[in-house]
């Protein structure tokens, strides 16, 4: 299985996470931010550790910066933050609220 399918499967896989959307038309790159916010939100241990690996931290932490007012659970928020490290100062700054291409 390459990595491509593998993603793919993923996301097939958790399938519940994206009840209202068709998935065969979710593009792993174009509908990240999509992606991001209900693996955080909704997903398993193994979605999230998935998660991690194809995008990792960084892209995961910019968009807990940027788009986390998709986001509606404060103690997913809270603990997001922790785990990544992602300071009072930083947190705190203000956001940009200009939907992605994928919003």
């Amino acid at each position: 299985m390459t990595a491509t399918e593998f993603d793919t499967t993923m996301i097939q896989k958790n399938r519940s996470l994206f009840w209202d959307v068709d998935i065969e038309t979710i593009d792993i790159e174009k509908n990240a931010n999509f992606i991001i916010e209900r693996f955080l939100e909704y997903g398993t241990l193994e979605g999230v550790s998935w998660l991690r690996t194809f995008y990792g931290d960084a892209r995961i932490r910019q968009f807990l910066l940027t788009k986390r007012f998709r986001i509606r659970s404060k103690k997913t928020l809270n603990y997001w933050r922790l785990m990544l490290n992602i300071s009072s100062e930083e947190w705190n700054k203000p956001y940009s609220r200009i939907p992605s291409k994928d919003s």
